[in-house]
């Protein structure tokens, strides 16, 4: 950190006794005024550059395995296996290893942020950045602890939130020499929630001109508008989404891009400032994209699954011939190459959706109309009412129109029945937000955990190996150190079949 003023800043890695909090900088710093704070939040509790966030797509019905074609794809294979089989030691020394973006990096964030917002009454400063950094410090340890709770505990909607366990609550930045057992879901929900209002009327009201990448009221607004769908408070996900909407409703006509080779590199994105103004918060990335090696001569063992390049109505052939009536099947997957044909989409990363000018995936716009169209479906269907039925019509073609090939005439789509309506709604979500943050992951787990199945196969020769995710395989197993650390955290009890 390159200030005059030193802070010890600690990372928050839930472990157990003296271990709970770690000490991560070399330096021991003091800072004196409200600024040295916002430094340290934008350092320190937001995720880094390298910090890669659409983790999670690996484990859904969009991913498929392919085997390993060629030995360079070996390691690749290796790495993702234990996660595409939903294994037990995916996040263990006799697996996968521990991989800190699905434990450590977001309890980190969250310790930047209690650093925060346990000094600020201390530091000098103006009022309004003191009260709007206040505001962003919750809105961010909010989110942070709504990744969580949805990667480690099962949905709001099932069982009872009050007794599911859902991950261990630290609110403060002081090291106590104590361990931290699990919170239950419905009590993580709501300091989410607590967080979430107290942020959004601070940020609003000692509002500061921010970046893109920082998180602002309107953002606050959307993430409310996603918790609430979450809850299943389709008013309140409503009203959010309408008072995001009624400020900032943009869409990005893919049609500006057209259609092109598949293979080709599309330098333009949905997160793009200079193209899109879908933008609502997008994190600055300076990191190797994954997207950035998917054209390679070689298949990849882990890629779009044929269930879905089939719901995406993709295909090269399509491409070339300019027929692809929705643009997202060619702008949203990138295509890999191998020697004899592009017939396998690469995935998870995509063109027009891939980072561009250091920006990377957060909100946008498209996302609070599939979350406004779902509320009002669902109402729909709970009350008859029909005007809900129109709303989310209205929603949905909005969006379909900057999705769909200008070169046919638009078909609006209309529909009566409340069950077709709300699969059509859900089917748009999964196409539109592929492969961004956790969504399609978390989507599975609130629509019910239905049973997914995993073909698995390493060399293409050999016999199929099918694993099957129960509801109980939904729950991600803590990582090994985070357990032998704290004793008090009580694992998952998973359930996967073979």
């Amino acid at each position: 950190m390159k200030t005059g003023v030193y802070i010890m800043m600690f990372a928050l890695l839930l472990t157990g006794c003296n271990d709970f909090l770690k000490e991560t900088s070399q330096d021991e710093v003091r800072p004196s005024t409200v600024s040295d704070l916002e430094q340290i939040l934008v350092g320190e509790a937001y995720l880094s550059d390298y910090n890669i966030y659409n983790i999670t797509d690996i484990f859904t019905d969009n991913m498929e395995c392919y085997g390993v074609q060629n030995e360079k794809m070996q390691g690749i294979f290796d790495g993702l296996k234990w996660r595409y089989t939903w294994d037990d030691d995916m996040f263990a020394k006799a697996g996968g290893g521990n991989l800190p973006i699905f434990w450590e990096v977001p309890y980190k964030g969250i310790g930047g942020c209690n650093v925060v917002l346990d000094h600020l009454d201390k530091m000098y400063g103006k009022t309004d950045l003191r009260e709007n950094l206040r505001g962003e410090a919750l809105v961010l340890r909010a989110w942070y602890y709504f990744q969580l709770v949805n990667l480690y505990g099962f949905p709001y909607n099932y069982g009872d939130p009050k007794q599911n366990l859902g991950v261990p609550l630290k609110l403060n930045s002081s090291v106590k020499d104590e361990k931290f057992t699990r919170n239950t879901v419905a009590e993580v929900y709501e300091q989410i929630e607590k967080d979430l209002l107290k942020g959004c009327k601070l940020l609003k009201d000692h509002e500061v001109e921010k970046e893109y990448f920082r998180i602002g009221y309107i953002a606050t607004q959307a993430i409310l508008s996603r918790v609430y769908l979450y809850m299943e408070n389709w008013d309140k996900a409503l009203a959010y989404a309408d008072s995001v909407l009624q400020v900032k409703s943009a869409l990005l006509d893919l049609n500006q891009f057209g259609i092109r080779d598949p293979y080709d590199n599309v330098f333009e994105s949905v997160y793009s400032p200079v193209s899109s103004d879908e933008i609502i918060w997008a994190r600055m990335y300076s990191g190797t994209s994954v997207g950035s090696i998917l054209g390679s001569q070689y298949k990849y063992p882990f890629a779009l699954s044929q269930e879905f390049i089939e719901v995406l109505g993709a295909s090269y052939d399509a491409c070339l011939d300019e027929t692809l009536k929705d643009l997202r099947g060619v702008l949203f997957v990138s295509w890999g190459y191998d020697s004899k044909n592009y017939e396998t989409p690469c995935y998870p990363h995509a063109a027009v959706k891939d980072r561009d000018f250091g920006m990377y995936q957060g909100i946008r716009t498209a996302e609070l109309y599939l979350n406004r169209a779902e509320a009002c479906a669902r109402k729909f269907q709970k009350e008859g009412i029909d005007s809900y039925r129109v709303q989310a019509l209205t929603d949905l073609n909005e969006l379909r129109r900057h999705r769909m090939n200008n070169a046919f005439e638009y078909e609006t789509v209309e529909i009566t029945d409340a069950q077709l309506l709300l699969d059509f709604c859900l089917l748009e979500r999964r196409k539109e937000l592929s492969g961004e943050t956790n969504h399609r992951w978390f989507d599975l787990k609130r629509f019910g955990m239905t049973e997914l199945t995993h073909s698995f196969f390493g060399d293409p020769t050999e016999t199929k190996s099918e694993y099957k995710l129960e509801k109980e395989g939904y729950l991600l197993p803590i990582p090994e150190e985070a357990i032998r650390l704290n004793t008090d955290l009580e694992q998952n009890k998973r359930k996967v079949s073979k």
